[in-house]
């Protein structure tokens, strides 16, 4: 059972399982057929078989609920995680069911804090509530440190801010996970971990960085035969370019994406790819072409029964009909997405609500909506989602003939898609900017701007202040590798120390 451990953190996850294999001829205690369980599941989680993991997660914590619910929770746990890969939300509901009724009798505080973040995750995607649990289980962080240093709860640390959406203390955990795995050289966990605080970076202002990991997390999953890993990380990635309006790399990703999903049954992740390819056509401007990506979407998450609202691409629907000037059916949809997003009660779905009603709503409405938007979109961290209400804000403004009021909020859309280098979308800011006679301008490009994600994600870690042999531990490379990239890094941003180096990363952080 340690071999095969050790195999799974060592990025060999095919000879983990035939370990395993050989292990399930020979006799075993109870203990030792949890851990081969739970190992099990998660190898074949992260390899392309989510419905095989939940299958074996769940049987095993049911196996033993009555017995012993401190062990059944932590297996019930990642029994939920893995259907809600394989978009099986049913499942992941029974499971968390089951979870909730051992919590009165687990006594374990590790047990306890996993099955109420499994029990709000599930409540989340099943539209039966669930951040108020979410909430609770972060702040328990703070009391018990150890928490952190758990590589299994890795993924559960960082998929807890992500749920939330929201700005807060419990946002600061996702660096320290990430540096705890990297210091253990567990390659076996690395990939999903990276893929998650990539799109931790992508819901932020750090989308270079995002690049920079996802990349990280699709290369080193690749290297590891972890299936799922790809799948997550091309559709992250290809979501990302989308926004970024780069065209042939995000097809290129969404296609592997959506052809990895399809073999493997990963209903969760092609969300995302689907996504990618309805974001990159709104982009750029061709609105029938998004509808109708979104509309596929909209198909795909019914028929997984989705029920999160965050899931739903409604607000950008509500966009696209705009901009087709299906005025009635937009304010319909804006009415839906609203209702749903209120039962949520979380600011990110609220604002994204309040913005589509300000898009479909009278003009002398249009301050109220677009007002209570921006407030909401203060207690996130989502700063693209910010500007998008801007620019839609301005742009009605400009249409109503309140040029003057449109300015400021299209100046401010402008500023920040350049600053993420969302490039289709500064270009619509900057033709509304100008169509209320203003002149737009530009952000010019930096150094940091052309680095490769491989040369950013080096720079980071070496200006963190890591050795060059640390680095190379640190991201799985070589010392000459290291420096390979740091001499690119040095002549594509004019510094010569490592210390200019940190400076130079600073000043654009």
């Amino acid at each position: 059972m340690s071999a095969a451990e050790f195999r799974w953190r060592a990025g060999q996850p095919e000879a983990a399982l035939d370990l395993l294999a050989r292990a399930s001829t020979l006799p075993r205690p109870p203990e030792v057929r949890l851990r081969t369980a739970a190992l099990e599941g998660t190898v074949a989680a992260r390899t392309g078989s989510s419905e095989r993991a939940r299958d074996v997660l769940i049987a095993a914590g049911t196996s033993v609920a009555d017995l012993d619910p401190d062990r059944a929770v932590p297996l019930l746990a990642d029994g939920v995680l893995a259907a809600q890969y394989a978009g099986d939300t049913a499942a992941a509901a029974r499971a968390a069911a089951r979870v909730d009724a051992l919590l009165p009798r687990v006594r374990s505080p590790r047990a306890r804090w996993i099955g109420t973040l499994a029990t709000g995750v599930a409540g989340v995607i099943t539209g039966e509530g669930g951040p108020d649990r979410i909430r609770a289980a972060m702040a328990e962080i703070a009391q018990d440190p150890s928490l952190l240093a758990d590589p299994q709860l890795a993924p559960w640390l960082v998929l807890g801010p992500l749920y939330l959406r929201e700005d807060g203390d419990e946002r600061s955990v996702i660096r320290t996970v990430v540096a705890n795995l990297r210091r253990r050289a567990d390659l076996g966990g690395l990939p999903i971990l990276l893929f998650l605080v990539a799109r931790d970076q992508a819901t932020t202002d750090r989308w270079t960085d995002a690049v920079a990991t996802y990349t990280e997390g699709v290369a080193l999953a690749r290297e590891a035969g972890q299936a799922t890993d790809v799948a997550a990380g091309l559709a992250g990635l290809a979501w990302l370019e989308a926004r970024r309006g780069d065209e042939a790399a995000c097809r290129a990703h969404a296609d592997e994406a959506l052809e990895l999903t399809a073999t493997h049954r990963l209903g969760f992740f092609r969300t995302w790819a689907l996504t990618a390819l309805g974001d990159l056509a709104l982009g750029a401007g061709r609105a029938q072409d998004a509808l109708d990506a979104y509309t596929a979407v909209d198909a795909h998450v019914t028929s997984l029964r989705f029920d999160d609202v965050d899931t739903w691409p409604a607000a950008e629907m509500v966009d696209a009909l705009v901009r087709l000037d299906r005025h009635d059916e937009a304010a319909s949809l804006a009415a839906r997405l609203t209702a749903r997003a209120v039962d949520k009660g979380q600011p990110w779905s609220l604002a994204r609500a309040a913005r589509a009603r300000g898009l479909t709503c009278a003009d002398e409405e249009l301050d109220t909506h677009f007002d209570a938007a921006l407030e909401l979109h203060t207690r996130t961290p989502d700063t693209f989602e910010t500007a998008r209400t801007r620019l839609a804000y301005g742009t009605r403004l400009r249409r109503a003939r309140r040029r003057t009021d449109a300015r400021g909020h299209l100046r401010a859309a402008l500023a920040t898609f350049d600053s993420l280098g969302a490039a289709p979308w500064a270009e619509q800011a900057a033709a509304e900017l100008r169509a209320t006679g203003e002149t737009a301008h530009r952000r010019d490009l930096t150094g940091l701007d052309h680095l490769t994600p491989q040369e950013l994600q080096v720079a980071r870690v070496l200006a963190a202040g890591r050795t060059t042999r640390e680095a190379a531990a640190a991201l799985f490379l070589s010392p000459k590798t290291i420096e390979y990239h740091l001499r690119n890094v040095y002549a594509k941003l004019g510094v010569r120390t490592r210390t200019d180096l940190a400076t130079a990363l600073a000043e654009r952080v």
